[in-house]
């Protein structure tokens, strides 16, 4: 398996409960502060780059301008556990952005293309990507 970090090895239940999330909720970092948001999740394997879109003007891409450290969660199978990917955000350029968003809105929100169609479609100014590269996980226990 293709992996984007060396040396963390394979977590038992993390890749299909991951596939099975469509939410996460992704945490950032500023000040002290940790905020966690729902995140639309269709990235099928934690051990790669993922990517979410999102809107410029946002509070999260304000907090991953000043600290890329972020943290994706969402459950195990378990009821009493979850999963914790700790990586580096970064932003994709206009470009890929502008395709990403397009296939994202296409694709989770086909019946609703006329209702919510963004003005400037992916290529807008608004919009952005953010990738997040991994670079830990771990099992959290629920006490």
């Amino acid at each position: 398996m293709e992996r984007w970090w060396t040396g963390v090895e394979e977590i038992e239940g993390l890749s299909s409960a991951f596939k099975q999330a469509r939410l996460v909720f992704m945490t950032t970092f500023r000040d002290g502060e940790e905020i966690s948001r729902p995140m639309t999740n269709f990235n099928e394997d934690p051990y790669k780059m993922m990517w979410f879109p999102t809107e410029r003007k946002s509070r999260k891409v304000e907090d991953i301008k000043k600290n890329p450290k972020v943290l994706i969660t969402f459950p195990s199978e378990k009821a009493d556990e979850y999963y914790e990917i700790s990586g580096k955000a970064a932003f994709e350029d206009a470009e890929v952005t502008a395709r990403k968003w397009k296939w994202w809105f296409l694709y989770w929100h086909p019946a609703q293309r006329k209702r919510f169609w963004f003005p400037g479609g992916g290529s807008s100014p608004d919009r952005m990507i953010i990738n997040v590269h991994p670079e830990s996980a771990r099992l959290v226990k629920k006490d």
